[in-house]
């Protein structure tokens, strides 16, 4: 009987391992290994808050994102040199506590906006991570965070995919950032 036990765990475990292959940001392990560890501790500290994992999402909605985006892209988090300090930063959605609220939408990706946390991490000279912005908001299962050479210029921004509302932009400013909005046509 145990070992029949036994066997039905392994088989179990073995088909979610393989089941939640398919997406890069499953887990906070799956992220660059500095960087898990400067977000396990802010989550240590901050219990209201919590990993996003991309299985949020529907396999379809994200593989249209990544190719749309690139490939592996992971939609909650994103790294880069930022502030152009020459030191690696990363900023990552959250999820926090809270009721989700209905955006109107029709669509399952884009309907309710669940409390969300955008947090950019810079990275240190002497090692670690400090955050240096942090910004609560409402968002779908589709909203991400991306970083990019835009026109000869780097640019991290939120965005909802396939829709340009709620769209900002974070930009340096001092050891922290400050919030834009793109340009209208």
């Amino acid at each position: 009987m145990t070992a029949l036990i036994s066997k039905t765990v392994f088989t179990v475990g073995l088909i979610t391992l393989i089941a939640s292959a398919s997406y890069g940001q499953k887990t906070v392990a799956a992220l660059k290994p500095a960087h898990a560890s400067a977000l396990e501790e802010f989550l240590s500290k901050n219990k209201t808050h919590g990993f996003r994992p991309e299985h949020f999402l529907d396999k379809d909605y994200l593989r249209d994102m990544r190719k749309y985006f690139r490939k592996g892209f992971m939609p909650y988090y994103c790294h880069g040199d930022f502030n152009n300090d020459k030191i690696d930063d990363f900023a990552i959605i959250l999820s926090r506590e809270g009721e989700p609220k209905s955006s109107g939408s029709e669509m399952n990706e884009h309907n309710p906006d669940f409390p969300l946390t955008v947090l950019i991490f810079n990275g240190q000279k002497k090692g670690g991570f400090k955050v240096a912005f942090t910004k609560d908001l409402y968002g779908p299962h589709a909203a991400f965070i991306n970083y990019e050479i835009e026109k000869g210029k780097k640019v991290l921004y939120y965005g909802i995919f396939e829709t340009d509302s709620d769209t900002f932009i974070m930009r340096p400013a001092g050891k922290g950032y400050i919030i834009d909005f793109p340009e209208q046509p």
